[in-house]
């Protein structure tokens, strides 16, 4: 006839000093055996990666690491990007400021030529060309300075600063 034993309430902690189904006691390992056995097998693990990285230790022989190479005109055409989108903003300042109190629509041209002669060189690649095309849009913007009093002006001012700093050091 079988025993029910006792249902164990919900705090219970596993007693380990029972004795097992074979008539042996469970032994319990102590935190420094635990740690002792932790680290030996650390140990084992460093000795064979340490052994595997000896020089010698393998006939296999470990492929060489090639890193790509940058690409110039990837890199080109990425700062030209970002010089071409702040020569946008510089064109839609230049639209935003051609009014009957801002630039007239001669004044507006020219810069609007500046800006496309700008666009040509980063297009092409040529940046010390697009820097003398720049150069001379700021000049002559800063030649408008009491045309440009605005909002629309200091934000015209801000998008050719911003152009000039996305074109790389030269």
């Amino acid at each position: 006839m079988k025993t029910h034993s006792t249902v164990a309430p919900r705090t219970a902690t596993i007693e380990r000093d029972e004795v097992r189904r074979e008539g042996r006691a469970i032994q319990q390992r102590s935190t420094q055996q635990r740690s002792g056995i932790v680290a030996a097998g650390a140990t084992a693990v460093l000795a064979i990666a340490l052994a595997a990285c000896t020089p010698g230790a393998s006939s296999v022989p470990l492929p060489s690491v090639a890193f790509p190479s940058v690409n110039a005109s990837a890199v080109a055409s990425a700062v030209a990007g970002a010089a071409l989108t702040a020569l946008d903003a510089v064109d839609a300042s230049i639209t935003a400021n051609t009014s009957a109190t801002g630039l007239t629509a001669d004044e507006a041209a020219s810069l609007k030529d500046l800006s496309t002669g700008a666009r040509t060189a980063l297009q092409t690649g040529d940046t010390t060309a697009a820097r003398t095309a720049i150069d001379n849009l700021s000049t002559k913007v800063a030649g408008f300075a009491a045309k440009l009093n605005t909002d629309a002006g200091r934000q015209l001012t801000a998008a050719i600063a911003a152009l000039k700093a996305a074109l790389p050091a030269s």
